[in-house]
């Protein structure tokens, strides 16, 4: 899966002037999940922090977020999709001025609905971008220039997971290979699909055997949350093993019961 700090290249136009906006970031957790029951409200911060010499801007959003095997990663409309929870969200402030060396903390809190039949996991990501002095989004100043270039934004996507009672845990597999990756050597390829409505974080682990069924060989790897809806890609880098047929037991552990 994706790690859990999503960071975004994204090229926009811009005066040619304008001062890098990579000076902010986020020093807090990326990735923040919480059980939560309906008609609870809870809260969470956000850290955010400025390693330029001046005073720098943030802006704060919201978008949904999904993820799969094929590397595509989407950052959609906030509340776009059915398990969205980016309408239970509060941002204060939604923009903040970090001063030069510090750091600034946005608060948000997540009601979660009292009525309906919500159950399983919903998450969304809030957005953390710098503002550049001169640009048009900046509180109380204008483009000092209008000549036109390219700039470099850096996004920080903060995951908000709520999980609540209930809700299926599933597991799925697809596109299982044996390839061989540019670094050389073999690797077994497969990707694993959540096609529940639970979010997970998954222990995979595979135990080879040879044509006599003795063991030969055990791979293991740690994965980060699972989303209802997406999927990863998980390649396991195969030891030397003599000529011959193998047959692979891939285990995939929910941390469940």
């Amino acid at each position: 899966m994706r790690t859990a700090l999503a960071t975004l290249l994204a090229a926009t136009l811009a005066t040619l002037a304008a001062p890098a906006a990579a000076q902010i970031s986020v020093v807090s957790a990326t990735v923040n999940e919480r059980q939560a029951r309906p008609g609870e409200t809870y809260a969470g911060t956000i850290l955010i922090r400025n390693s330029g010499p001046e005073p720098h801007e943030a802006k704060l959003y919201q978008t949904d977020y999904r993820f799969f095997a094929d590397g595509r990663t989407l950052f959609e409309t906030a509340g776009s999709r059915p398990r969205s929870n980016a309408g239970w969200i509060t941002l204060s402030p939604s923009r903040v001025v970090v001063p030069p060396g510090g750091e600034a903390t946005v608060r948000y809190t997540v009601a979660v609905p009292a009525t309906g039949e919500a159950s399983g996991s919903y998450w969304s990501t809030v957005m953390v971008e710098g503002v550049g002095r001169d640009s048009p989004e900046a509180s109380g100043g204008r483009p000092a220039r209008v000549q036109v270039g390219l700039r470099t934004t850096v996004r920080y996507a903060v995951q908000v997971a709520t999980h609540l009672a209930g809700g299926t845990t599933m597991v799925d597999f697809a596109g299982v290979a044996v390839a061989s990756p540019p670094e050389g050597g073999r690797a077994l390829e497969l990707d694993v699909l959540n096609p529940g409505e639970r979010a997970y974080r998954l222990d995979l682990s595979v135990e080879l055997f040879d044509a006599l069924g003795a063991p030969a060989g055990k791979l293991s790897s740690r994965r980060g949350l699972l989303y209802p809806g997406s999927s990863l890609r998980q390649s396991f880098g195969l030891p030397a093993l003599p000529p011959g047929s193998y047959r692979a037991l891939v285990i995939a552990d929910t941390g469940g019961d």
